[in-house]
């Protein structure tokens, strides 16, 4: 039995929602493989020098970026649109700390998301800075 249109979009909001939750889980317990297992095939993950394509090359950037408690990302306000089996995304990211120095960093991730299988990916992240840069970005 289908699920009604309706519903369906609620459901990928949510589930959309919690792929940028679990993204963050990866970042703070320092898992960069499994942020980079979050992307399509094909995905980009952008942010400031950084630009890197394709899975395999997004995990193995982020694996060596991503340390246990390097920062705490905290992402809110999210804005998703949906169509069909592609959606975008935006939403705010703070972290109170960067490398164990206070403040950390502010910014805004602007996605865009495809769904593969019944699963979101994210297609392209690319973060712009706000507030508080780290000097390596």
């Amino acid at each position: 039995m289908a699920i009604p249109a309706d519903l369906q979009l609620l459901a990928d909001r949510e589930a959309i929602k919690e792929l940028t939750a679990r993204y963050a889980r990866c970042v703070v317990t320092g898992d960069g493989r499994g942020v980079g297992a979050l992307y399509s095939e094909d995905g980009r993950f952008v942010a400031g020098k950084f630009d890197c394509i394709g899975r395999a090359n997004i995990q193995d950037f982020l694996e060596v970026q991503t340390k246990p408690g390097k920062n705490m990302p905290l992402v809110t306000d999210h804005i998703i649109e949906i169509d069909g089996d592609t959606a975008s995304c935006y939403s705010i990211m703070f972290t109170p700390w960067f490398r164990h120095k206070q403040p950390g960093f502010c910014g805004a991730y602007t996605d865009k998301l495809r769904k593969v299988d019944g699963e979101w990916y994210f297609v392209e992240r690319a973060f712009e800075f706000f507030e508080g840069r780290p000097e390596d970005s």
